[in-house]
C-alpha cells in the first residue's frame, strides 16, 4: 500500500497498517533545503523541492502547497508585508475592506493570471507530476470567510 492508498483507505474507514503521516511543514520544509522562506512562498519550484525532500526524508504520506495566509489576499489587492524568513502578513492597518463599500468594486482575481495563486497552481501541477499516484497532493486555499476576517 503506497502513501496515497493509505490515506484514502483511512478516509474511507478501511483498516490500515498505520495512520497516515500528514504534518503541516511549511517553514520546516523550507529549512530542509536551506532556502529563504520568501523564495519558498513566491517560487513554486522551491516549494516543490522543499515538500518533496521533506516528505522523502521523514516518510510523510503527502505533500502540500501551504505557504502563508496572504496569498489570495495579495491577489485581491490587499496590502501585504513580505519577509525574508517568515510567512508573509496582511497589513491590518491598511485593511482592503476597511471601507465595506469597496467590496462591491473588488474584482475576482484570475488564479491563472500570474499572481501568487498562479504560483501555487504551478506548484500543484509540478507536485502531481513528481509524485504521480504515490502520494496525496494537497492544495491549500484560504477560504472566503477567513479572508474577509483579515480584510476588515
Amino acid at each position: 500500500m503506497n502513501s496515497r492508498e493509505l490515506v484514502f483507505a483511512h478516509l474511507t474507514g478501511q483498516p490500515v497498517p498505520r495512520l497516515p503521516l500528514m504534518p503541516i511543514t511549511m517553514m520546516f520544509a523550507c529549512d530542509q533545503i536551506g532556502a529563504r522562506y520568501r523564495d519558498y512562498c513566491t517560487d513554486y519550484r522551491v516549494l516543490v523541492e522543499g515538500q518533496l525532500r521533506t516528505a522523502e526524508a521523514f516518510g510523510f504520506d503527502y505533500v502540500n502547497t501551504m505557504s502563508d495566509p496572504a496569498c489570495e489576499a495579495a491577489d485581491c489587492g490587499a496590502a501585504v508585508e513580505y519577509f525574508e524568513n517568515q510567512p508573509f502578513a496582511i497589513i491590518e492597518e491598511q485593511a482592503l475592506l476597511a471601507d465595506k463599500t469597496r467590496l462591491a468594486s473588488l474584482k475576482i482575481p484570475d488564479p491563472l493570471g500570474g499572481g501568487r495563486m498562479h504560483n501555487l497552481i504551478k506548484a500543484l501541477n509540478l507536485l502531481k507530476e513528481r509524485v504521480g499516484d504515490q502520494m496525496i497532493v494537497e492544495g491549500w486555499v484560504e477560504g472566503a470567510h477567513s479572508r474577509s476576517c483579515r480584510f476588515a
